[in-house]
């Protein structure tokens, strides 16, 4: 299979290194930044730098492929605003629709989202056909780009969209991210529930979308939510640093959003976790 994979970041690299061991695929790989090139280039056949809202560029990379995986992220580590949320996954997906007449070849696409998109439940489960609610900007964005590339799907074309909790795994050590929070007061009681997810079961998924063909919309999360306190609680101990407080008053302008997502689907798809829950702390 020609497998091009767009954005060759922290999920990408590690769907790349997965299928250049199972020596199944023929890998085109893109990255952002030019001085990437030379990193990715041991993993797949072609590495391109580019942007996916580039037309000519993301044609290029796909001109041969059987499957696309689209994993573009924005760029640094900080939160960035909704344009450039905008411009990383709708703009991409449009100059994607836009160039699917000239891609006919072009059976599979596999795309990562966000469980984000969810609105609250009352700490009730919910599973892949639950409304999307987008509670803010960042979450519109990706609403739209989920249905925007819903219209790339045909009988010729499958179409998966992952929608992933937060990642973690190599790299991502929990104290470093969690630090400033160390013996602040927080809003709320801390009572919702967070959902998570190793990076090597992302990219799992990805390679596991590709070679079961899927076409539907897969939650990609561990088996066990974790109420935010609790894990802040753990991580804080772990670290020996100061707990987190909490106020118990919520605040009014972002009302707290709690929901259990489940990953049922995902299991019945055939799809075993290397970790079914949260490790490292």
């Amino acid at each position: 299979m020609r497998v091009t994979i767009v954005g060759c970041g922290y999920v990408g690299e590690a769907l790349a290194r997965l299928l250049g061991a199972q020596a199944q695929s023929h890998l085109t790989l893109t990255t952002t930044r030019e001085q990437r090139r030379a990193e990715l280039e041991p993993l797949g056949h072609r590495v391109l730098a580019l942007k996916a809202s580039d037309a000519p560029a993301l044609k290029q990379a796909l001109e041969a492929a059987d499957a696309a995986v689209l994993c573009m992220a924005p760029g640094g580590d900080r939160q960035v605003d909704a344009g450039v949320y905008a411009a990383t996954y709708r703009d991409s997906i449009t100059t994607l629709l836009a160039l699917l007449p000239d891609l006919p070849q072009l059976r599979q696409i596999v795309y990562t989202s966000s469980c984000g998109v969810y609105g609250d439940a009352a700490g009730g489960w919910v599973d892949e056909s639950a409304p999307v609610v987008p509670r803010d900007a960042h979450a519109e964005v990706l609403v739209e780009s989920e249905q925007l590339l819903a219209q790339a799907r045909s009988e010729q074309r499958r179409v998966c969209v992952l929608r992933l909790g937060a990642i973690y795994g190599p790299g991502r050590d929990w104290s470093p991210r969690f630090k400033a929070l160390a013996g602040t007061t927080r809003p709320g009681d801390g009572q919702s529930h967070s959902h998570w997810i190793h990076r090597d079961d992302v990219a799992g998924a990805m390679a596991a979308a590709l070679a079961g063909a899927w076409d539907q919309t897969v939650n990609v999360v561990d088996d066990q939510p974790w109420r935010v306190a609790e894990l802040l609680d753990r991580i804080c101990a772990a670290a020996e640093l100061p707990p987190v407080q909490w106020s118990g008053a919520s605040p009014e302008a972002t009302p707290m959003v709690d929901r259990r997502i489940s990953n049922r689907r995902l299991r019945s798809l055939g799809y075993e976790l290397l970790h079914p829950t949260l490790s490292g702390f």
